[in-house]
Formats: structure tokens, C-alpha cells, sequence
């Protein structure tokens, strides 16, 4: 072989090299990453998630509570209340719009 013929050899191997090297060293990250997770820790975030997912749903209390003057926690402190005119809902006197229905207070 001649000299010029070597010279091209090592650089399409060197070529080679740099393409397929990221590829291969990514795939054994991932690999080495999936062989060390820890598989009780991953339940326990699925299991934190799905309990996040069922208090989003609503609260577990009947919405009659929530209504009732005499229960609502706005009741109980010294703050001055502004019901809505819309849905009846108390809200704080500084407030612009209802926490229930999103309405602009007057």
C-alpha cells in the first residue's frame, strides 16, 4: 500500500470513530443508568403522584361545609368578608376577584 492510501485509511477510521463513539457511550450511560435505578424509590414517587392525582379530584368533605356561613373559615377570623354576587361565596375584603366563580368584586 502507499503511503497516501494508509494516510486515508486512518482517517475514515478516525471518522468512524468520532461518528459512532457518542452513540455507543450514550446507549452504555442509559443502560448503566436503567441497571442502577432504584426500582422501590420509583414506586414510591408513582405512588406520591397518584395521590397527588386523587386530592386534585376534590375534597373527600360535602360541598354543603364549604357553604355554610357559620363553617367557613373566613367566618371564624377577624377579617372583613365580601360575599360574591355571583355564587355567594365569601371572600377576603381585599380580594378583586371571587376564589369560587373568578368574578370582579365590587
Amino acid at each position: 500500500m502507499a503511503l497516501g492510501q494508509v494516510e486515508l485509511a486512518l482517517r475514515v477510521i478516525a471518522g468512524l470513530f468520532v461518528i459512532v463513539a457518542p452513540t455507543l457511550l450514550f446507549l452504555g450511560l442509559w443502560r448503566g443508568l436503567e441497571a442502577m435505578r432504584d426500582d422501590e424509590l420509583i414506586q414510591q414517587v408513582h405512588q406520591h403522584a397518584e395521590m397527588q392525582d386523587q386530592s386534585l379530584t376534590g375534597p373527600d368533605w360535602p360541598a354543603d361545609a364549604i357553604l355554610d356561613d357559620e363553617s367557613s373559615p373566613l367566618s371564624e377570623t377577624s377579617l372583613s368578608v365580601v360575599t360574591c354576587a355571583t355564587c355567594g361565596t365569601p371572600n377576603m375584603e381585599d380580594a378583586s376577584y371571587c376564589q369560587e366563580c373568578l368574578t370582579e368584586l365590587e
